[in-house]
This record gives structure tokens, sequence and C-alpha cells, in this order.
């Protein structure tokens, strides 16, 4: 085992000697390896201090010079950047916005103004520019601003400075049928000044005609007998918006019809027969006018014939290289017939007219039969009979002063009713009248036809009195397809407390002398079949009453004319979703004691009407007059006697 050597142990001072040697070496070796990096060369290698090269100094010359380079290369890079990024940026077809700007919803024929914008958003200039316009087939120039090169459309802008905008008004009319529409169509080429090449653009326009500002209705039966005349008659009503105010009609011609005399409405100077067929209509108003138009079927080429009415505008296009001018459709019928051929012509009249026409519930249908034997013999054991085809009739209130047989939906007579059918001689004639009503309306059933379907039709021979007339389009007449129009019906009421007994009126009631009492007007429509157009409600005040306002509408909007003291209740379209309207208003009365002891009219009764869009029929009602007795009124009213 080595041996242990005792060793005294070192101070304090003694070690912090020794630190202190450490440190100063420590130090010495980064003085000199920093100097040694000061005086070694790239490669490492210790350089030769005791040797030193001189290199000169640049001159005034060489640091101009240097700074004539740096500033042309400055300003070459400048130049570059502003060209590239100032001067092309948006010189492409973007670069320009075009438009077009005008009506979207138009009636034939108005003045319409269509705006072309055009704008250079670029910074440079653009050379060549050329403005094309395309116009649809029914649109028709009359003027622009500035006026065009020339008449195809085109305009020759030639220069367009930078962030210019300019623009091209262009005036003109479209003309066509309802629904047809007409997109004009604008094209601007250009070449912007630091380019070669063309560039372009687009933009386009619709409008559609809404309406033609006419109203045309026709008037026929259906059911044409050979040989016999028929009548068409046109009705013709320019509406507020009317800018046709002429027209040219044509009635297809073919080879079976022949037009009759009296058709050409010669003793109507607005009315001008250019041929058989075709005539001119001029200054049209809102007067509704009647065009007849007579003719008759010479052959029979099959039991039913369509016939295509046609209405055309002259119209001259300013822009045309032609001075003739175009016709151009507005509006077509077709007329369906029925046409029968028989030696026994058979006539229904419906309320004086053989044509389609509108009833209501509750109207009476006053029917004739007219026959005529226009064979060659006589007709012996013939029977007649009416066919009412309808699910709204009311069968207990028919008025047959014949007696005739009734079955089902028809009435019948042969001989036994009318003894003059045992017989009818060549070229006789007669008549059948009867009536009957149209039942009310009751809860509605939309899966029925509210419509009254009538005809007449006969049969010849020994057994035909105890049976049904064959069904064949020769052996009936004309047929009558009456649609029934919607129950509109407006209830007034005038109250000085309502229905739940609250006082909506004020001042004294009956009232006096001297004193203002005020009343509640309620207006309340109910309609349950058809959509109603133009529904409005009117009431014109007595002078001696007064508007008190308080107004209030489930639907539309109620309004006072002070001038006319009258007060208006519009709606317009109602549909049959909304089968149940109110309106409310306040009036007040004033007595005079030359009033005393009376009984003073509060309302003369009011009107609604409005346009069935199923039959097209515009129907009305009217209200009785209201009082100071207040007739509906069980809390207020009593003898209204003024004290």
């Amino acid at each position: 085992m080595a041996e242990f050597t005792s060793r005294p142990l070192p101070t304090e001072k003694e070690v912090e000697r020794f630190e202190e040697f450490i440190e100063e070496e420590a130090r010495g070796e980064e003085i000199e390896e920093s100097l040694s990096e000061i005086y070694q060369d790239d490669n490492g290698e210790m350089v030769d201090v005791k040797s030193m090269t001189i290199k000169k100094r640049h001159g005034f010359l060489f640091w101009f010079f240097m700074f004539i380079f740096f500033m042309v290369m400055l300003s070459g890079a400048g130049y570059a950047a502003y060209n590239y990024i100032y001067l092309r940026a948006g010189s492409d077809a973007t670069a320009v916005e075009l438009s077009i700007d005008g009506k979207t919803d138009i009636t034939a024929g108005e003045d319409l103004a269509y705006t072309v914008y055009y704008k250079n958003t670029s910074n440079i200039p653009l050379r060549n520019a050329r403005l094309n316009i395309a116009y649809p087939d029914n649109f028709f120039f009359s003027e622009s601003q500035p006026a065009p090169a020339s008449k195809n459309g085109i305009w020759l802008i030639d220069s367009i400075p930078a962030k210019y905008s300019g623009k091209i008004v262009i005036k003109g009319t479209m003309i066509g049928p309802k629904d047809e529409s007409g997109v004009i169509l604008a094209d601007l080429t250009y070449v912007p000044e630091n380019f070669s090449s063309e560039f372009k653009k687009e933009a386009s326009f619709s409008s559609t005609i809404r309406d033609i500002g006419l109203s045309l209705n026709f008037n026929y039966a259906s059911t044409a007998l050979l040989g016999e005349e028929n009548e068409v008659d046109l009705e013709i009503t320019g509406k507020e918006t009317d800018y046709i105010h002429d027209f040219r009609l044509v009635f297809e011609p073919q080879d079976n019809i022949e037009f009759t005399g009296g058709q050409a409405g010669n003793d109507a100077p607005d009315f001008t027969l250019i041929r058989p067929g075709v005539w001119q209509v001029n200054n049209i108003t809102s007067e509704t006018r009647v065009l007849p138009i007579r003719f008759k079927f010479t052959d029979k080429i099959s039991d039913r014939q369509e016939v295509t009415v046609d209405f055309y505008k002259s119209v001259q296009d300013a822009a045309a290289s032609s001075t003739e001018s175009r016709q151009i459709g507005i509006f077509s019928q077709k007329l369906k017939f029925e046409v029968m051929k028989s030696d026994l012509n058979l006539t229904l009249i419906l309320n004086g007219s053989r044509n389609d026409q509108p009833v209501d519930f509750g109207q009476t249908l006053n029917y004739s039969i007219v026959y005529k034997n226009a064979g060659e013999a006589d007709m012996k054991n013939v029977v007649i009979m009416a066919v009412l085809d309808s699910d709204f009739l009311d069968w207990t209130t028919l008025r047959d002063a014949n007696k005739g047989r009734e079955k089902g939906n028809t009435i019948s007579w042969s001989k036994e009713e009318i003894p003059a059918l045992a017989v009818i001689a060549r070229n006789a004639e007669g008549m059948i009248d009867f009536s009957i009503d149209v039942a009310g309306l009751g809860e509605p059933d939309f899966t029925k036809d509210y419509q009254v379907k009538s005809y007449a039709q006969f049969s010849v021979g020994a057994g035909s009195a105890t049976g049904t007339p064959p069904d064949n389009a020769d052996n009936k007449s004309n047929t009558i397809v009456s649609k029934v129009n919607s129950d509109l019906k407006l209830a007034e009421q005038v109250r000085y407390f309502n229905t739940d007994n609250i006082p909506v009126g004020t001042g004294p009631q009956p009232p006096q002398a001297g004193q203002t009492t005020s009343y509640k007007v309620y207006w309340d429509l109910s309609n349950n079949l058809h959509e109603l157009n133009d529904l409005k409600a009117t009431m014109k005040l007595p002078d001696y009453v007064s508007w008190n306002g308080k107004e209030r509408a489930s639907v539309g909007s109620v309004q006072y004319a002070a001038d006319t003291n009258e007060v208006t209740w519009n709606i317009g379209r109602l549909p049959i979703t909304v089968y149940k309207a109110n309106a409310e208003f306040s009036i007040s009365i004033t007595p005079t004691d030359d009033d005393k002891n009376k009984i003073i009219v509060l309302t003369p009764g009011s009107s609604v009407e409005a346009t069935d869009i199923v039959t097209g029929e515009q129907i009305s009602q009217t209200t009785k007059a209201k009082t100071t007795k207040l007739e509906d009124d069980d809390i207020a009213g009593g003898d209204g006697i003024v004290r």
C-alpha cells in the first residue's frame, strides 16, 4: 500500500493569486490570436510588415464620370419603369368602359332613347375609335346626337383622350307584338397610341314590349252556317299608353270565304277598305269603336275551320337605305268556326246577341231560338232542342210559354208543344223564347267550370218526337259560351259604434243643429272566383259632409280628393288568395237650423268596379245610401232626425 504524504492545504490568498495568473495567461493568448489575424493574408499566411505597398487613390475625373454613369443608368431605369408601369397600365381592352342605358319595359310605338356611354380609363389616348350599333329588327331609328357617320349605325369617334368619357344618344321606337324583346348590340374598336394592335369592347341592352297600347276584342259566333252571312265585330279601344294610332287589318283569305257587302265600314271615315279582307284603321282614340266584318263560307271543307286575323303597323325607318315603309306585325288572332251545312238553319240568341258573353251570378238569361227552312222541300215532324250545359243554372226559375219538355240539362219542343213544327214549309221561319236564371255562387268549387255552354239542335222524322236529336255538326245552331263573372261584392256601413260596441264616432247622436257629429265608414270587399284587375271603390260625399281622415286599408290605399269631395279606395290587382279586404275612414256633419226635424243622407252610396281577368268583363256594383238613422248600427241607430 502506498504511503500517504502529509502536505499543508493552500491558503485563500494563494488560491486568489493562482486564479489571477490563469486569467492573465488567457488574455495574453487572446491578444496574440487577434494580432495574428490582423497580419495574415487572404490565404492565412503571415505578411511581411517590413515592406508596404501603397495603392493610389482615384481622382476627381474618375468620380465625376462615375456619377454621370450612375445618373444615366438611374434615368434609364426610371424611364423604363414609367413606360412599363405608368404608360402601359390600362392600355388593353379592359382599359375602356362601354355600356348602354335605356328603358327595359316599353309599350309598342313609344319614343325611346338609348344612351351609349364610353370611357377611356387608361393614361394614354386611343386612336381610330369606331362605334358600331346593331339594332334589332323591331327597332326603328329616328335620330341621334351626335349623328352617325352613316345610316348603318356607325360613329367614327377617331381619337379618345386619356381619362375621357363621352356618350351617344340614340332615339327611335320599338314596334312588335306583346312580350317580344329587342336587343341592341354595340362594339367599340380602337388602337392605343403606343400599340399597333386593335382592341374591341362590346355591350348590349334588351327591351321588352309589355303592351301594344290597344284593346282588341272579337265578338263573333263560333258556329257558322254554310251560305249564311257571319258577323265578326272587332272592338278597338286605344289605351292611355297608345302610341300606335293606326294599323292595317288583314283577314286571312281562304278559297271558301267570301266577303259580303256592308262590312267595309265605308260610312265610318276611320275605316278604309283597301281590298276585300283588308282594312286600314286610322285615328284610334280612347273611345271604343267597332269594325264590322261580314263574310260567309261558300263551301264546307271541314267541320272546323280556323281563320287568322293579323294586325300590321306601317313604319318608316330613318336608318334604312330604302324609303319604303315596313309592315310590322303587332297582333294576331285566330278565329275558330264550326261550319255546318243544314237545310234547317238554327240561330241561338242570348240576351240579344249570338256571340259569347259573360254573365253574373243570379242574372236572368233570355234565350231565343230562330229557325228557318233553307232547303228545297218542306220539313215534317221537326224536334228542336235547347242544350244548356252548366252546373250553375237554377232550373226552378225556367220560364217557357211553350211548355217544352225538360230533361236533365235540355229543353225540347215538338209539334205537341209547338204545332208549327209539324210542317215547316220552304223559307218558313219561327222563334222559340224561354229564360232561366244563373244560380248563386254558394260554396266555391274550383273543380267545376263556372260557365254556361248553350246551343240548339234539331231532328226530323216520325220517330224524332220521342227521341233525342242525333248529335252531329250539321244539325246544330251556333254555340254560346257564357263564362260567369267573379262574385265581387262591396258592403258599406256607417257606424257610431263599432261591432264591439266601442264608440268610433263623436258628438251627439242623433245629430243636433250647430254641433258636429262624426261617423266611421266601413267598406268590406269579398271576391272568390277569379283574380281581378283595376279594382277600386269610390264614394262622392255630399257637399255638407266633411272628410275627417283616419283612413286605413288592409290592401291598397284610401285617398281623398278635396276638389271633388270624393273618396277612392285604389286596390288594383286582387288575387283570389285575397278573398276579403276592408277599409275605413271618418266623416262628419254639422247640421244647420234648416236641417232640424230632417233625416240627413250621410253617403249617397258607393260603387266598386274591376276587370275580371278570366272573362275580360268589367264588373261593377253599387251600394245603397246611408242616413243619420244609421241603418247598420243597432246601438246608435234610431230615427236619425236632427234635433
